[in-house]
């Protein structure tokens, strides 16, 4: 039975910019922005441990966080404003006016924080109080919200973000930067994490903007320009765990790996260099295909890449918006759960990786249809698929309490959907967030730890 939080409002509230904000009022979404333009908001939950009972929660933190988040709107201005698709508009368009800013919530919660911040079995359902709502019409949306709420000895920020104005990069730089003033008023963030707006950088060969638009605007047309967000169906009896992929896993599998190639000739063994990301999301690929049982038939597998450093010219790192691609791989599952199905997964991954680097945008073209289809009927999507990514560095936004104690995906809500983030301590090289029902859950992470053993 689902455990629902006892929520006491204290407090809402709109955080403008400071009137001396200079950065872009209005803001054009390019063709990778447009891709993501009505899927479900990705939601970031933050928890943090109170560092002493002496610093008052409502006296102190809050305060400091809404002027911090004030003075930090001012270098990213479009989180300010709202998602617009006028008539006159071929794409929609962040703007921004005098009087806009960012919802702030602040509650106090009944919830056990140890529990949720934990690493043990959670109910999907008592994440979804502590992050807000995306304020979403017909012809308007709402960029970013942001809930802070007190638990019993710490507290949470949630955050939620429209993924047509930011991917996950962007994002995290906006939390690091704001945590940084938090700390320290008077900075301003680093040049690496300045948002770049400038949208010359990122060219469009094939008119890709023009394509996805009208995809859109077909989907439920014609010439439908709504904003209107689509959701999955809401699942009932989820449960939500965390696995860590250690430093000693990961390097336990490179070895078995590297060995098992040097010793069979049809393996591709000219190269020693496998990723930590190659193989933990092969593991993970085989732990699925092991749980679900099924020996004959496809495995998909999908997952998003930060192509930026991969297109040509290069994309600054700082470059504000969407700069992702999916990749896919479609493995077949009598080879994955082989002895050596792990080496076949991490091949077909690095192969995958390998073809974006010389093609990064060859997809678009193909893809653009199928991916407002899958929106528009999420029972659709069979595929194992990631969001977030460990090189993001969550757990390094400190505003001055301490690091995070944990850090949730809280819209990674299915079955088919890890989270990766990178890890709160040093030994460990990502955490992966999984969702799953109770028996299934167990079952996995049986699977997951077995395979380390086994080795």
């Amino acid at each position: 039975m689902a455990n629902f939080l006892s929520l006491k409002l204290i407090d809402v509230c709109k955080v403008p910019p400071p009137p001396t904000a200079v950065e872009p009022s209005s803001l054009r979404l390019t063709f990778l922005d447009l891709l993501w333009l009505r899927f479900h908001p990705y939601q970031l939950l933050f928890f943090y441990e109170l560092p002493s009972n002496e610093i008052s929660f409502h006296d102190v933190i809050v305060p400091k966080l809404k002027s911090s988040l004030s003075l930090t709107l001012q270098h990213y201005l479009p989180l300010a404003g709202n998602l617009v698709w006028s008539s006159q508009s071929d794409v929609p368009v962040i703007e921004f006016v005098e009087g806009d800013g960012i919802s702030m919530t602040v509650a106090e919660s009944d919830g056990d924080f140890y529990h949720l911040s934990g690493n043990g079995f959670r109910e999907v359902s008592e994440f979804h109080p502590l992050v807000p709502q995306l304020p979403v019409s017909h012809d308007r949306a709402a960029g970013i919200a942001i809930v802070t709420k007190f638990q019993n000895k710490g507290f949470s920020i949630g955050i939620t973000n429209h993924h047509a104005i930011i991917d996950g990069r962007s994002s995290t730089s906006f939390i690091k930067s704001w945590a940084q003033i938090c700390i320290e008023e008077s900075s301003i963030p680093t040049p690496k994490q300045m948002p770049l707006y400038d949208r010359s950088v990122l060219t469009d060969p094939k008119d890709f903007e023009k394509l996805i638009a009208k995809a859109w605007q077909d989907l439920e047309g014609p010439n439908n320009k709504s904003l209107n967000l689509k959701f999955p169906p809401k699942k009932y009896g989820l449960i939500r765990s965390t696995l860590e992929f250690k430093h000693q896993n990961i390097q336990k599998l490179k070895e078995w790996i590297l060995k098992k190639k040097s010793k069979n000739e049809n393996f591709d063994s000219s190269s020693s260099h496998i990723s930590s990301f190659v193989i933990a999301t092969a593991y993970l690929c085989v732990c699925t295909a092991k749980l679900e049982g099924l020996k004959e038939g496809k495995l998909f597998f999908g997952f998003p890449t930060d192509v930026r450093t991969r297109l040509k010219p290069q994309v600054p790192l700082n470059y504000f918006g969407n700069c992702v691609v999916g990749v896919f791989v479609c493995l077949e599952r009598s080879e994955v759960l082989r002895e050596n199905g792990i080496i076949l997964a991490c091949d077909e991954i690095s192969k995958a990786i390998k073809n974006c680097d010389d093609g990064p945008l060859n997809w678009c073209e193909n893809l653009v249809s199928t991916i407002c289809q899958m929106t528009n009927d999420y029972s659709e999507i069979q595929v194992i698929s990631l969001t977030g990514s460990p090189r993001f560095g969550v757990y390094s936004a400190d505003f001055g309490f301490g690091k995070p104690k944990r850090v949730e995906i809280v819209s990674a809500e299915s079955p088919y959907l890890f989270s990766l983030t990178d890890g709160r301590n040093s030994d460990v090289v990502m955490e992966i967030g999984i969702v799953k029902k109770r028996k299934e859950m167990e079952a996995f992470v049986a699977i997951f730890n077995q395979g380390f053993e086994s080795i």
